[in-house]
């Protein structure tokens, strides 16, 4: 089930959310949990029957691993039982990845929670959590299919420390405008710039300088703007529920170097990574030649994370080597390796510098192939007349503005394709507009709650609902 679905929007999410606050009204703490837990299966197994087998075998694994932890009579058998879960499913998550076929939807973001419960479980941690505790921390379905991924001690904190009997009206309002925010990023924007993109990957043979920097402009605004909308909309709900979910976006577009970037985008990823393989490795405490080694395998790892072809291998390599470029080079500028917070003199240099070598390594990222990489990349620096704009601007398909379309093709035969180039480039000057302002979750925190902004917010949530009929899956729903 996706979120920007009306089944969702208008059944499963207010049921869910009545059902949790009306358990929770009556002190029923023990079956409201059971309930969430419930509505996590029911919302899985709408990707179907193989998708939903697999993750509650492997949830169960999970469980009867914990409970081997306590029978374990040696810290070589609780290692032994560790290493045997993660390397199981380690290869679950190899095996979907080579056989080629459909991924199950967000299958690496569930297992990484598994393996982080087993690893600090291991480290003596959750000894005593019920088996509710357990199902609900791996089944809770805002994260369920694509993050953040989240540590057991921020879910299982909150569930022992919420208040029962009492509903948040703030957080429920708060939630419910993060929600909006973070469906209108995916339907309105990354929905809208999906099919430039698809085209212009399809056709990179025939395209033209001012089209390749168009379309991979567009590919970066719809990576995030699709990833950081389910974020949103995955935190918003949660709020909705009084649970808050750990920030995954901060405003990634704004950092002036990559190793900053990096800190900002995808961040529990990032910070996964960090705990459960840099910092073993080593981190930056071994000097140089290893801090550089482990920054290299860390990326190199993310992008095998992200796909086994050699286009990912690049796209990491290359990430790693900026990030550690990056790296030294502040170091050297004197700030210790830290990302100034402020807007110093060239940051905005910076943010562009930042922003387009991001826009390089999506290059490799997309890309079928290097050849095909190094291609696009060749009809970007060889000046080439504009003449593909037109033809991939034709793909631009806001279902909303159908009537206007309609209307130029009888009254202005002819002039579709300069207005929808028009409407591209606006959108895309919106975008960096939008990126440029406070996120998502600095507005839903920060807006007066008043009633002068429901007519807005209720606009912008129909006119996303009405965008439904042009939606497409989430593109991080494939990891």
């Amino acid at each position: 089930m996706l979120f920007q679905s009306f089944s969702f929007v208008l059944i499963f999410l207010p049921l869910v959310v009545l059902g949790w606050h009306f358990f929770s009204a009556f002190r029923y703490r023990g079956v409201s949990e059971w309930f969430m837990i419930l509505a996590g299966i029911c919302f899985y197994s709408f990707f179907g029957v193989r998708d939903l087998v697999l993750i509650l075998a492997c949830t169960a694994v999970g469980y009867l691993l914990h409970r081997a932890f306590w029978r374990a009579r040696s810290g070589l058998q609780t290692k032994l039982f560790l290493a045997g879960g993660i390397l199981l499913y380690l290869a679950v998550l190899l095996f979907y990845k080579i056989s080629g076929g459909a991924l199950p939807v967000g299958l690496s973001f569930y297992l990484f929670q598994l393996i982080i419960f087993l690893i600090e479980r291991a480290r003596g941690k959750f000894t005593d959590i019920s088996a509710r505790e357990y199902f609900f921390y791996v089944l809770y379905f805002p994260k369920l299919a694509q993050g953040p991924i989240a540590f057991p001690e921020e879910i299982l904190d909150q569930l022992q420390t919420r208040t029962r009997g009492r509903i948040d009206k703030e957080a429920l309002l708060r939630g419910l405008i993060l929600f909006i925010l973070g469906l209108a990023k995916k339907v309105l924007f990354a929905d809208a710039l999906a099919p430039l993109v698809q085209h212009g990957f399809e056709q990179t043979l025939y395209l033209d300088t001012a089209t390749v920097l168009l379309v991979m402009i567009s590919y970066a605004f719809q990576l995030y703007f699709d990833f950081s909308g389910y974020c949103d909309m995955a935190m918003g709900i949660s709020q909705m529920l009084g649970i808050r979910l750990p920030v995954n976006f901060n405003s990634p577009f704004q950092a002036t170097n990559q190793r900053d970037f990096w800190k900002r985008w995808h961040m529990t990823l990032t910070r996964f990574f960090t705990r459960y393989v840099y910092i073993p490795l080593g981190g930056s405490r071994k000097g140089v030649l290893r801090t550089i080694v482990n920054t290299l395998l860390v990326f190199l790892l993310s992008g095998l994370w992200h796909g086994l072809g050699i286009t990912y291998l690049v796209w990491g390599a290359i990430n790693g080597v900026f990030v550690v470029v990056s790296h030294f080079l502040s170091k050297l500028a004197g700030d210790g390796g830290k990302q100034p917070e402020n807007l110093k003199k060239g940051g905005t240099f910076g943010r562009i510098r930042t922003f387009a070598a991001f826009l390089f390594t999506l290059v490799f990222f997309r890309s079928e192939s290097v050849e095909m990489a190094v291609a696009m990349l060749k009809r970007f620096l060889i000046p080439l007349y504009p003449g593909f704009l037109l033809r991939t601007a034709e793909h631009l398909n806001i279902v909303e503005l159908y009537p206007l379309t309609k209307a130029l093709s009888l009254y202005l035969p002819g002039t579709e394709s300069t207005v929808q180039l028009i409407l591209w480039i606006l959108l895309l000057i919106l975008g960096f507009f939008l990126i440029r302002r406070k996120n998502a979750y600095e507005i839903a925190a920060e807006m007066p709650l008043k009633t002068v902004y429901i007519a807005p917010l209720a606009l912008l949530f129909a006119w996303s609902m009405l965008a439904f009929n042009n939606v497409g899956t989430f593109l991080y729903f494939a990891y």
